[in-house]
């Protein structure tokens, strides 16, 4: 299938063999991957039109440097989230299925109330590969800016820190310092600036769900 010869601009220009060749790739996969969450066969059909509806009113607004799986299925998560929060009922566990075992985005479970506090999450495969991609890209996005500053000395910091396990102690010592405070100084300002690097690259929420939930820096 791949995404090749699903080609943006002409899904933004709405031409209709476009969105025709999209349906006919994706519908199965998203329409199993929400009936992994609603049970009922209807709810689950109307859900995934729906998914395709908020593709068509958000394609304008696509950003190439996220892949067509991560638009799709993270429309997908939101359209179940919204529909267990307007019925305020428990999102069960995911069942697993054949089918869905490529693009499985991991969705926390809603409690009765609507809170965001996940007691379960169904984790795929996929999911933990874009994660890591996601860590991967933002962390030499770090290590680049770093480096282009000539801010060699907190590169160093943070690999012993992050990397090496040090302390912040060990740290301020091994590296000059005046003080453990002004090495977590540097490793605050790294971790917040990583904070924001990844929602930048999950703008559907979809992947780091503790970066946008309540109260999250």
């Amino acid at each position: 299938m791949g995404e090749s010869r699903h080609e943006i601009g002409r899904l933004q220009a709405m031409d209709e063999a476009a969105w025709a060749a999209l349906q006919e790739d994706y519908f199965r996969r998203i329409f199993f991957y929400v009936k992994r969450y609603v049970s009922d066969h209807q709810t689950a059909e109307d859900l995934t039109q729906d998914v395709f509806l908020g593709a068509l009113r958000g394609i304008g607004g696509f950003d190439p440097s996220y892949s067509l799986d991560q638009f799709l299925f993270g429309i997908a998560r939101n359209r179940v989230i919204d529909h267990y929060r307007k019925h305020k009922a428990v999102l069960l566990p995911g069942k697993p299925d054949e089918d869905a075992d490529k693009s499985q985005l991991w969705l926390e479970n809603i409690a009765h109330a609507g809170s965001r506090e996940p007691k379960e999450k169904a984790v795929r495969a996929e999911d933990e590969r874009r994660q890591r991609a996601v860590l991967a890209q933002i962390l030499r996005d770090l290590v680049g800016e770093l480096w282009a500053a000539g801010d060699y000395q907190k590169l160093m910091v943070l690999e012993y820190l992050f990397v090496l396990g040090g302390r912040n102690k060990d740290a301020a010592a091994r590296f000059g310092i005046a003080d453990e405070k002004a090495v977590a100084g540097i490793k605050f300002r790294a971790i917040e600036r990583l904070r924001g690097l990844a929602r930048q690259r999950d703008p559907n929420h979809s992947l780091f769900l503790g970066l946008w939930q309540p109260g999250a820096r």
